[in-house]
């Protein structure tokens, strides 16, 4: 059996914070992201999808290796980042890209497209500036940019341009997986089809993996081939693309898609679920399913007093909810 490029155990991060003033003693602790389990096979995307404050850029974070979990494992090509050292951890920096959400805030103003694009290579491996030129090409040439534009500043060129520069920056390492946070948000509308093809392309190309942080279920659909659900900091369903947007199985993720606006409306279309109040804080989750206070089908006692178990209810379909543990 193939090994994953991606495989998380139990994964959870918690914050200590202040809960008083600025001298208070007092502490609260942030429950950001809960025992989340979850794999992702070679040359596949996954998307990690919920409202602001669920926890995926905290997951995301963790799977850069820019925090470290408070307990559990995150595993690229079966090795536990947090213990790379040396080389390995070098081979990790290579190995495993990100693009963000900001191209304005993800590059320095002070560099060179080509300085920009090379840093991985100049940090992580030993190349002849002729070798590092024709990487830098390449990967310009890859994303739609030309080579003579590595002279110019990242201000010389317009947003879609600029996180091409980014995803140049991404690729130039040949990377194996690619987390992407929101990378599409702050683009145009008439230039997102455009990045996300290009990322298609990337993938086509390069056989990388990609997990893709964002709030616009349109983005996943095109993109994923499976999705992750997230509220407050714990998974709630986990499913091939089609299998979440045709039949979802927990309530939450049935409200997030009825929000949104269909991609083929039908007359047929249920009407949209309101939730009612707001997402509880992390600080002070609610009592056994932390969904149960604005759930459209809460069940009685069981809901607020028990946490759901993920379980299996297809071949790749899991779901966390009292409404399918029998």
């Amino acid at each position: 059996m193939t090994q994953p490029i991606l495989e998380l155990r139990n994964l959870t991060r918690h914050f200590d914070v202040g809960t008083g003033g600025m001298f208070s003693a007092r502490r609260g602790l942030v429950r950001a992201v809960e025992d989340v389990s979850l794999t992702l096979e070679h040359g596949q995307t996954l998307a990690l999808v919920g409202e602001s404050g669920c926890g995926k850029t905290t997951l995301a974070r963790m799977l850069l290796r820019l925090l470290p979990p408070t307990s559990g494992q995150v595993l690229v090509d079966g090795q536990d980042v947090a213990t790379l050292l040396g080389s390995t951890l070098r081979a990790f920096r290579t190995k495993v890209q990100a693009v963000f959400q900001d191209p304005w805030a993800s590059l320095s103003p002070r560099m060179k497209v080509f300085d920009i694009v090379a840093e991985t290579l100049v940090v992580n491996e030993r190349l002849t500036k002729g070798e590092l030129t024709r990487r830098v090409d390449e990967a310009l040439t890859s994303v739609g940019l030309r080579p003579e534009q590595a002279r110019l500043y990242p201000h010389e060129f317009s947003g879609g341009q600029r996180q091409r520069i980014a995803i140049a920056s991404a690729i130039i390492a040949r990377p194996k997986l690619m987390i992407l946070d929101e990378p599409v948000s702050a683009l145009d509308v008439s230039i997102r089809s455009q990045i996300m093809n290009l990322f298609k392309d990337i993938q086509t190309e390069y056989g990388c993996s990609y997990v893709i942080v964002a709030h616009d279920l349109g983005t996943t659909r095109y993109m994923a081939d499976r999705i992750a659900v997230m509220y407050l900091g714990r998974l709630v369903e986990v499913a091939p693309t089609d299998e979440i947007f045709d039949l979802p199985r927990h309530p939450y993720t049935e409200a997030l898609l009825s929000a949104a606006l269909p991609l083929r409306p039908r007359k047929d279309r249920a009407e949209a679920i309101q939730l009612s109040g707001e997402v509880p804080s992390p600080m002070n989750p609610p009592s056994g399913c932390a969904f149960h206070p604005r759930c459209h089908r809460v069940i009685d006692g069981r809901c607020s007093s028990d946490i759901p178990v993920s379980q299996s209810i297809g071949p790749a379909h899991r779901v966390a909810c009292h409404l399918y543990s029998g």
